[in-house]
């Protein structure tokens, strides 16, 4: 849901503003401009107008208008409806926070031992398998092995991991053996369908039937997350969920930032505005807070602050303005200050300091983190870039249906050896085992949320302007946008500050 301000013709109400400005015979700088428009409210504006007037003729100004001023009349406006009571009391600020950490990972030694990666993909199978397995649509179930040998006209289910996929058939494997499983010509739309969006060493079950010594498939099973009922907590708190904030681009959207970082502070200027507002308990920042320094060729043309402590710093010092009542919960992506590999452990300590008034909670990715009950999976998302090379109906600009195959298949990354960085060390962790109420994603800069089985997911666009890299893989970001979940009710809605 937007502003209510935004809901008018920007340059309408510009036009109201400095003709009415103009009748009060005072001048306004930009910024004070700037100000007047971001808190626009039509039954406020001339009451507001004249009180700037008789203040900058105290003042002595020459009846100019400053942004300060502005900010400063602004600011005790919305002081003093709250003190009279105009304003819904103040929710988040006198509910106790509830975090519960439920998953993080810490940083490990990187090795290339090829016994540990393959002991990696045997406990995503068998992980993935479990899974499977507890399905009561499973049955009969034959090992790969036992599968191939079974005589003509033999019909049966199976557990495979994909290693590669053709027209007419599949290569797959499991612990044991490697096999080949045809793909009828004449197979339906739906198999059709799950088979094209299979991507490389994902565990799926696989229905067969058994034709001149060969397998053929007749359905894929993906082991897929339950429906389930939307979480919800019993405090009427709120979450902003936001994401690839990249200080220290030269696309960086300041304005917009610090517009929303106001927002936070003043809540606007009618009460619809302050009540979403003032129930805002937690901000979670899922990766990408600073653009980097040598993430990509000749990044630092495109660079307004060129290293990378003072990215953070200067970010740290506009969070640090963000109410301390305020949960803020970061995790690292890949253009932070974290390894690349998967799982990433949290940003260096020496980079995100918790001083930003002591409410920053910096966490790896990805992670499970309980808000009151409700179960946040929070993951940086750069494995999308995979399931759209891979997956069919999978896009940049629909990062929600990743996010749907990553659920399916139970897997956050689960193409081994192409874009993705894994930490393939004997244990994979990142199966989905625990099932999450809200899973939240950043990484491509595309707004997206809708409900899966009752998943709440969120892909929280970004507060970067197009890049030339993005011009040249044909994405169009969706800036500026902060999406925002009530605990207590599920409802989600999204407010631009662009």
């Amino acid at each position: 849901m937007f502003l209510d301000w935004l809901t008018h013709d920007k340059e309408a109400v510009k036009r109201k503003i400095l003709t009415e400005a103009a009748r009060r015979k005072i001048l306004l700088n930009p910024e004070a401009l700037s100000i007047l428009i971001e808190n626009y409210d039509e039954t406020s504006i001339e009451s507001l107008l004249d009180k700037l007037a008789g203040r900058a003729g105290e003042l002595g100004s020459s009846h100019v208008v400053s942004g300060e001023m502005v900010a400063q009349l602004v600011g005790n406006r919305a002081r003093s409806e709250v003190s009279i009571g105009v304003h819904p009391q103040v929710l988040a600020k006198d509910v106790e926070a509830k975090i519960e950490v439920l998953k993080m990972y810490e940083a490990k030694p990187f090795s290339d031992d090829l016994e540990a990666k393959r002991q990696y993909f045997v406990d995503r199978y068998r992980k993935i398998s479990s899974i499977l397995r507890s399905r009561s649509d499973l049955s009969p179930y034959y090992p790969l092995r036992k599968a191939r040998s079974l005589p003509d006209g033999s019909e049966g289910k199976t557990i495979v991991m994909l290693y590669e996929k053709h027209e007419n058939y599949m290569v797959v494997e499991d612990p044991e053996t490697i096999a080949k499983i045809m793909i009828p010509k004449d197979c339906g739309r739906d198999l059709r369908e799950k088979i094209d969006r299979l991507v490389p060493d994902s565990v799926v079950g696989v229905a067969f039937r058994v034709s001149g010594s060969k397998l053929f498939c007749r359905s894929v099973i993906f082991p897929d997350v339950p429906l389930k009922k939307i979480g919800m907590a019993d405090e009427d708190v709120s979450v902003l969920m936001t994401s690839d904030i990249h200080f220290g681009s030269q696309k960086f959207s300041e304005k917009a930032f610090r517009r929303m970082v106001r927002w936070l502070r003043g809540g606007g200027l009618n009460e619809k505005e302050r009540s979403q507002a003032f129930k805002i308990k937690y901000i979670i920042i899922a990766g990408d807070l600073v653009d980097g320094v040598g993430v990509y060729p000749q990044q630092e043309k495109e660079l307004q602050v060129k290293d990378v402590g003072k990215q953070y710093e200067m970010l740290l010092e506009i969070l640090s303005q963000i109410p301390d009542y305020i949960k803020v919960i970061v995790i690292p992506g890949n253009h932070d200050a974290a390894p690349r590999a998967l799982p990433q452990p949290p940003i260096f300590r020496e980079y995100v300091k918790a001083e930003a008034n002591g409410n920053l909670l910096s966490l790896s990715n990805p992670c499970m983190v309980s808000l009151h009950g409700v179960r946040f999976m929070v993951y940086h998302g750069t494995s999308m870039e995979d399931i759209a090379t891979f997956s069919k109906n999978a896009s940049y600009d629909k990062p929600d249906n990743s996010m749907e195959l990553m659920l399916q298949l139970r897997h956050l990354a689960p193409v081994y050896g192409s874009r993705t960085p894994l930490l393939t060390q004997s244990v994979d962790e990142l199966v989905v085992e625990d099932v999450p109420d809200v899973f939240h994603t950043g990484h491509v800069h595309v707004f997206r949320s809708r409900i899966y089985k009752g998943i709440r997911l969120v892909n929280s666009g970004t507060w970067q302007e197009r890049t030339k890299y993005q011009e040249q893989m044909g994405i169009v970001p969706t800036p500026n946008i902060a999406g925002i979940l009530e605990l207590k009710n599920g409802s989600f809605s999204e407010i631009s500050f662009a």
